[in-house]
């Protein structure tokens, strides 16, 4: 029986309420030459059961004993796939239809031996404020490494396809980085010569939700920015300078605490305090910021 072209790789920690929604959104693909892999990071509610009731020769289930992180889930997965192409998918959101073939197109039929990785635009739902955007703005091509270098970053891993010998090429995602994974794989990826390519238009679905994201966590993206300069920041400031490198470590900076001023969670207090002091040890003029961090701070979330 002949390899599958595409391994999907959706990781999954306690998701199981949700991770249906993103495998069935794989079964209705147009292009069905794929698997799926999923990679449980040591779940303790019941998905285990929710996957095995599908009973789908084309998934692939595996479970740690331990939690482990996002990334030792995600590089033990691109291990055993079998995929020519590698596609992820959290396990919160969706693929739409068409993805796999048309991004798979865009392989087929490129000139260009160095294609390493397709993307594409997105669909942004917003569960907390009930709010639907279709975001087209990341459409950079071929030799990006500079770009990279001066801030630019595709929102999320969902929006990819990868060729595998690319991701074994750079040995998959750095598993001592707590955020910035994917920022930190596409960099090393576009060092090692291969150039990216674009589909222009929404091929998958991105959740905001309540739950619990790392990506909301202020600490842990405070963390991994400090990592993820220390193993950059020589090449950033190499590239864009000292006045760039200051821009690019405060626009990170105010992203990540856009992001919790958007969904405080229940730490709100000590999240607004942190929040604070990360836009002012970055020299951060967003003043809006700083008042709205004051007024959740005071009343809670808005």
């Amino acid at each position: 029986m002949k390899n599958p072209k595409v391994s999907v790789i959706i990781p999954t920690f306690n998701r199981e309420k949700l991770i249906i929604r993103s495998i069935n959104s794989l079964l209705n693909q147009t292009n069905q030459d794929y698997e799926i892999i999923i990679a449980d990071d040591a779940s303790t509610d019941n998905t285990a059961e929710v996957i095995k009731s599908l009973k789908n020769d084309k998934i692939r289930y595996f479970r740690l004993e331990k939690n482990s992180g996002q990334c030792v889930t995600r590089n033990k997965a691109i291990k055993i796939a079998k995929g020519e192409y590698i596609g992820f998918l959290d396990s919160d959101d969706e693929w739409l239809p068409e993805k796999i073939e048309k991004q798979l197109a865009v392989f087929e039929t490129s000139i260009d031996p160095d294609l390493g990785a397709v993307y594409c635009g997105f669909i942004e739902k917003d569960e907390i404020k009930n709010q639907t955007s279709i975001i087209n703005r990341d459409n950079l091509k071929g030799n990006i490494y500079g770009s990279l270098l001066r801030g630019f970053c595709p929102s999320t891993p969902t929006m990819f396809l990868v060729k595998k010998k690319a991701l074994e090429k750079v040995n998959g995602f750095d598993e001592n980085l707590p955020t910035f994974v994917d920022y930190d794989l596409w960099l090393r990826i576009a060092k090692e010569g291969f150039t990216f390519d674009y589909v222009n238009e929404p091929l998958i679905v991105k959740y905001e939700h309540a739950g619990a994201q790392i990506a909301k966590d202020p600490s842990k993206r405070k963390k991994g920015l400090e990592l993820f300069l220390e193993k950059w920041g020589h090449e950033i400031l190499k590239n864009a300078g000292k006045k760039g490198y200051n821009r690019f470590r405060r626009n990170k900076i105010e992203v990540l605490v856009k992001s919790v001023l958007e969904n405080p969670g229940e730490n709100y207090r000590k999240n607004m305090i942190k929040s604070i002091g990360l836009l002012y040890q970055a020299r951060s003029w967003k003043i809006k910021f700083y008042l709205k961090a004051i007024v959740i701070y005071a009343l809670g979330e808005l």
